[in-house]
C-alpha cells in the first residue's frame, strides 16, 4: 500500500462563491445533521413512557444533565450551560468515533472533523466565547471588566495576564484535541499496516476509549471555565 504525505490540512473538495469547502467540513455538516435528526425524531412523539428512540436520547441527555450537575452544583447554573456542554460532548464524540469508519482517515478523501485544527480551533474559541458572554449576562459588563482592568498597577497586571489565559484556554482546547486526534488516526492507519486484522482490534477499542475520554475533558473544561468565569471579582 502506497502512502501519501500526512497532510495536517483538510482537502478542499470544491468551492461555492468562493468559498473554500473541505472534506472536514463536509463530515461535519454529515455529523451534525444527523445528530439533529436523531434528537429530533426522539423527540417527535414524546409521550411520559417513553420507548425506543426517545428513551435512547433522553438517556443520554439526562446523563449529561446529571454529570453537568456534579461539577456545577446548582441546577440553575447547570440549565445555562447544559445546552453548549451537550452538544459539545455528542458532536465531538461523533466526529472522533468517524476515524474508526472504513475509508476514512488522514490519508483518504474523507476523514473526521477533529482531525482538522481548523474545527478544533473553531470549537475552542466558539466556546469560549460564549462562556464570556454568560459571564457579562450574569455579572453584568462593569463586575466583568473588573476581573481584567483595575486602576491598581498590579492588579491591572494581573488582569492582562488573566485574559490573556482566556485566549490560551481556547488554543489549549483546541489543540488537545487535535493532537490526540489526528495521532488516533495515524495509530490506526500504521497498525492497520503492521498487523493483521485481529492484531488490530485492540488498537480500534483504544481509539474508542480516547474519542470517549476527549468529548468527556472538552466539555467538562467548558463547564469548570463557566464556573469560574461567572464568579464576581473580589
Amino acid at each position: 500500500m502506497e502512502i501519501d504525505e500526512i497532510s495536517f490540512s483538510a482537502h478542499k473538495m470544491f468551492e461555492i462563491a468562493g468559498f473554500p469547502v473541505t472534506n472536514t467540513f463536509l463530515m461535519t455538516l454529515l455529523v451534525g445533521g444527523l445528530i439533529l435528526v436523531l434528537f429530533c425524531s426522539g423527540a417527535k412523539k414524546a409521550s411520559l413512557l417513553p420507548k425506543n428512540l426517545q428513551n435512547f436520547t433522553e438517556l443520554i441527555l439526562e446523563s449529561i444533565l446529571g454529570y453537568i450537575d456534579n461539577i456545577t452544583g446548582d441546577r440553575e447554573k447547570t440549565k445555562e450551560i447544559f445546552p453548549l456542554a451537550a452538544t459539545l460532548f455528542i458532536l465531538i464524540l461523533c466526529s472522533n468515533l468517524l476515524e474508526l469508519v472504513p475509508g476514512l482517515g488522514v490519508f483518504e478523501v474523507l476523514r473526521s472533523p477533529s482531525s482538522d485544527l481548523n474545527f478544533t480551533l473553531g470549537l475552542g474559541f466558539a466556546s469560549m466565547i460564549t462562556v464570556h458572554f454568560f459571564a457579562v449576562r450574569r455579572l453584568g459588563v462593569f463586575s466583568y471588566l473588573k476581573k481584567y482592568v483595575s486602576k491598581n498597577p498590579v492588579m491591572g497586571f494581573v488582569g492582562a495576564l488573566e485574559a490573556v489565559g482566556e485566549v490560551v484556554k481556547a488554543f489549549s482546547l483546541a489543540i488537545r484535541l487535535f493532537g490526540n486526534l489526528f495521532a488516533g488516526e495515524v495509530l490506526l492507519l500504521v497498525t492497520s499496516l503492521l498487523f493483521s486484522y485481529f492484531l488490530s482490534i485492540p488498537f480500534l477499542f483504544l481509539e474508542i476509549l480516547v474519542g470517549f475520554i476527549q468529548a468527556l475533558i472538552f466539555s467538562s473544561l467548558i463547564i469548570i471555565f463557566y464556573s469560574t468565569a461567572i464568579q464576581a471579582s473580589h
